[in-house]
């Protein structure tokens, strides 16, 4: 085991992400216990809601163009309150890495 110098927000989709994306394709998989997402950030923070607030444009755009990328048809969020309007989230700062090959990193 190692301890990988990352902390990360955790996030999964919530009844209104869920119910906007169907609209944009019906056929998504997508309901409260769908899959969520982890996003690495660096290890040390004191501060939640501005941790979440840093990051919270690329998480958006990441996960609102998985669904359309219409810009246009994505729904506000501009802060960390319409943001746990959409999403559930979980901030830590202890990642722990239980594999021994290395990590890899494709860029997207």
């Amino acid at each position: 085991m190692n301890l990988v110098n990352r902390g990360y927000i955790y996030i999964r989709p919530q009844t209104k992400f869920n119910t906007w994306a169907k609209q944009i394709d019906p056929e998504l998989l997508l309901d409260e216990q769908a899959e969520g997402t982890v996003y690495l950030i660096e290890e040390e923070f004191w501060d939640d809601e501005k941790i979440l607030q840093q990051y919270l444009k690329k998480i958006t755009t990441h996960e609102f163009s998985s669904v359309t990328e219409e810009k246009d048809l994505w729904l506000s969020c501009n802060t960390t309150v319409e943001f746990e309007a959409l999403f559930y989230v979980e901030i830590g700062c202890t990642c722990i890495d239980l594999r021994k090959d290395p990590l890899q990193r494709d860029a997207i």
